[in-house]
């Protein structure tokens, strides 16, 4: 993809999968009330040891996420890299979207330990590494 546009990324950790749920049921809710657009947005966590991706939403189905990495499914390997910086028992909520969620996704994300967020317009590595960066303890 040449034509980058800035994103606004976010990544939360919470200390179960079902708080991460429930700030992603937010998120779905802003869509449905027309206070946010464009999203991309997915609940990972650890199952067995193993990572594991909860449960993933796009938002009007535009896949933005593969879309950077060059994908037309659910970047898995990407998302899986990132749920390997998540320690037993922790879950995280990734979310990416224009830059004009912000201000909704802020008052969404309330269950959350830690919020890293982020505008980029980078390439799919340099994503992957701020995602693996903003999951560590």
């Amino acid at each position: 993809m040449t034509d980058n546009k800035p994103m606004m990324v976010y990544t939360a950790t919470y200390d179960s999968v079902s708080a991460a749920m429930t700030d992603l049921d937010a998120i779905e809710q802003l869509h449905k009330d027309q206070a946010i657009g464009t999203y991309d947005a997915a609940v990972i966590d650890k199952e067995n040891g193993k990572p594991h991706i909860a449960k993933r939403m796009d938002r009007p189905r535009v896949r933005i996420v593969p879309e950077w990495f060059g994908g037309g499914t659910l970047p898995r390997k990407e998302l899986h890299e990132a749920a390997q910086e998540l320690t037993a028992g922790q879950a995280g909520l990734i979310a990416v979207g224009e830059p004009t969620i912000e201000k909704a996704v802020d008052k969404a994300l309330t269950g959350a330990d830690k919020v890293v967020k982020r505008t980029v317009d980078a390439t799919a590595d340099e994503i992957t590494s701020e995602l693996q960066e903003a999951l560590k303890s």
